[in-house]
């Protein structure tokens, strides 16, 4: 929901200055002189400024915090208090890192591993969730969480690869798989759709579809959410869930959900009704999509920069298409002709032909190989 744009009151109209100091000249006594230059005039237009300013900037910021449509940050964060709703907070992605490492190697909780960092971008740090120690030269599967919360850390797989401080026996390091979960700080247009939604539902739920929606989006990092009624019989709900970047959500986050509706270490704070008996959640279905492209002619860009870039444009394709349950073909054809240096292309196709994907309603889309060649070189 678009929030309203403020207008202005009629009241705070004619009160610049100029205007306000013209008033106050208009009630001089008659035989004081209100010429330009004279101490009255240049006496008063400091005044005249300072009420401009009173009227026509504080005035109306006071006005606008004054109510959620207009209002804004820790002005907003009011708002969402009386109505009972948080702004969710910054996710830090999670994931898993594969280490190497010979016998006797101990890496404590918070041992930080990275992505390392580039002329266009900051390291990227991780760190471990447990003490773990190597009984003998093999690989362990560690699990990692983002340092700084944030899209930030939603990085590619085999990118993490170095350590921010290396310690002796260890020999290798990646991450097989991609990470995932991480979010911004929930941004003021979507925290006012819910409080706007809260006040419209006045604390009353009979726990439709719309209520276990709004339910799950009240976990930070969650950004939507299907809904399967009697997915396993009467009684039973289901949810399949996505992140905040249209990506399938990531386990940790399946289970905070999970916990916010259920309770189950605490009965009293249960959203779901006692008539139902099974909550089933569950992370969207990944649809893997393959793109090539032959005949690319570049203009003082690198063909890895293009493919980093239609990669990450084609994020926002993906969250498009789950309006429809349709990847379109166009969409994705126009992200790559629009990027900056791509002059010109023979072929384009998706999954190996030139037409839409159609989505089932817990599929979402993501990123395959992309298998791009320049004019000229061997397919």
């Amino acid at each position: 929901m678009a929030r309203p744009e403020f207008e202005i009151p009629e009241f705070v109209s004619e009160s610049d200055s100029d205007q306000i100091q013209e008033r106050m000249m208009g009630n001089l006594p008659a035989d004081i002189s209100d010429m330009e230059g004279d101490f009255p005039y240049d006496f008063t237009m400091p005044t005249a400024i300072e009420i401009s300013q009173l009227v026509q900037f504080n005035l109306v910021r006071c006005l606008m915090v004054a109510f959620p449509e207009y209002s804004w940050g820790d002005w907003m964060d009011l708002h969402g208090a009386e109505a009972g709703v948080t702004r969710k907070e910054a996710v830090a992605a999670t994931g898993t890192v594969s280490v190497t490492a010979a016998y006797g190697t101990v890496l404590a909780a918070g041992t930080v591993f990275a992505v390392p960092a580039t002329d266009q971008m900051e390291a990227v740090e991780f760190q471990t969730l447990r003490t773990v120690t190597f009984t003998e030269n093999e690989t362990m599967d560690l699990a990692v969480e983002a340092v700084t919360p944030g899209v930030s850390g939603n990085v590619p797989a085999n990118t993490i690869t170095i350590m921010a401080s290396p310690i002796n026996g260890v020999t290798a390091i990646t991450n097989s798989e991609k990470t995932s979960g991480g979010a911004e700080e929930e941004n003021d247009e979507d925290y006012y759709e819910r409080i706007h939604a809260e006040f419209q539902d006045s604390q009353f739920y009979v726990a439709n579809d719309a209520d276990y929606i709004k339910w799950a989006k009240e976990v930070p990092g969650i950004g939507d959410c299907i809904v399967e009624p009697a997915v396993e019989g009467p009684g039973t709900v289901g949810l399949i869930l996505v992140d905040s970047n249209g990506q399938p959500a990531s386990s940790t986050l399946v289970t905070a959900v999970y916990n916010h509706i259920v309770s189950p270490d605490d009965r009293s704070k249960r959203l779901l009704p006692t008539g139902s008996s099974k909550l089933i959640v569950k992370s969207a279905t990944v649809k893997t999509v393959d793109f090539a492209c032959t005949g690319l002619v570049l203009d003082g860009v690198g063909l890895d920069d293009v493919i980093s870039t239609f990669k990450t444009e084609m994020m926002a394709v993906y969250s498009a298409a789950k309006e429809t349950n349709i990847l379109r073909y166009n969409s994705a054809r126009t992200v790559l002709s629009t990027i900056t240096g791509v002059s010109d292309f023979i072929d384009f196709t998706m999954d190996g032909k030139r037409e839409n994907i159609h989505l089932s309603s817990s599929e979402y889309a993501d990123t395959g190989n992309v298998t791009f060649t320049l004019e000229g070189a061997e397919t």
